[in-house]
């Protein structure tokens, strides 16, 4: 991407714009050569965040990185049916049992599961059908982490979805068949303004419990969702920081939080 940057700067002059950039290049080089060479761009840019198609590929890219610990996420949307839900607990299921087999002892690596891609209706109104639907599906999988010696991670969503997140995973670590295993978490969202609250709450649930959680800080990936949606209901003030400086600031103060309970 470095070297792309490098040749844009030469070759494109003020006043031009995507389009007319798009223009003179296919009247030089031909339609045909456009499409290969963005083609071949759109993949070498995918290849440095995707790993893989499947999670047997990106095990595979992963062996050249040996020195680097990774959490594997499956790209995807939330389940729209059950079916789609059993597809991807299928899906998480398979790969916990890959990265059991191929990562080895030497990196303990990860998996991070979405919790709406497991059920369909995970949201606040269906509180009790989620808590007896979908516990179980996290604490099989869970199992499963803890057996091929894998950390398995919540991943955190909209902000709607936090207290609801948050009573699942209370809801698991209260299972005694875990005890004695701290490989599970999940992901704090410091652009989120409740971030500090929710370390609190997992501070005082550990404790409660006497277990250790796996926390990923991570400053958040649905800034603009949370803006829309906050915008479309009225809503007098965001869930989110607006500005970057005051999520650079926040992701501070929490990641000061998690050194002092460690």
């Amino acid at each position: 991407s470095a070297w792309t940057l490098g040749i844009t700067a030469r070759i494109i002059h003020p006043g031009e714009t995507p389009d007319t950039i798009l223009e003179s290049l296919i009247k030089r080089l031909g339609i045909p050569a456009v499409r290969a060479a963005t083609r071949q761009a759109m993949r070498l840019l995918a290849s440095h965040f995707v790993l893989g198609q499947t999670i047997e590929e990106a095990l595979e890219r992963a062996r050249d990185e040996r020195a680097l610990r990774y959490s594997f996420d499956m790209l995807g949307e939330g389940a729209r049916t059950r079916a789609d839900a059993e597809r991807y607990f299928a899906s998480y299921a398979h790969a916990i049992e890959a990265i059991g087999v191929h990562a080895g002892d030497a990196n303990r690596a990860a998996i991070s599961v979405k919790l709406s891609a497991l059920h369909p209706r995970f949201e606040a109104v269906s509180r009790d059908l989620v808590l007896t639907e979908l516990v179980p599906k996290v604490l099989e999988l869970a199992h499963k982490a803890r057996d091929c010696g894998l950390d398995l991670t919540v991943d955190a969503e909209e902000a709607d979805r936090l207290e609801i997140t948050l009573d699942v995973i209370a809801a698991v670590l209260a299972e005694t068949s875990l005890r004695g295993w701290d490989g599970f978490g999940l992901a704090v969202q410091a652009y989120q303004k409740r971030a500090p609250a929710v370390i609190e709450w997992l501070d005082e649930t550990a404790s409660r419990l006497r277990c250790r959680l796996t926390v990923r800080l991570v400053k958040g990936a649905y800034w603009d969702t949370e803006i829309k949606r906050a915008q479309e209901r009225g809503l007098a003030d965001y869930p989110v920081f607006t500005r970057k400086a005051m999520t650079d600031l926040c992701y501070t103060a929490c990641t000061r939080q998690l050194l002092a309970k460690r």
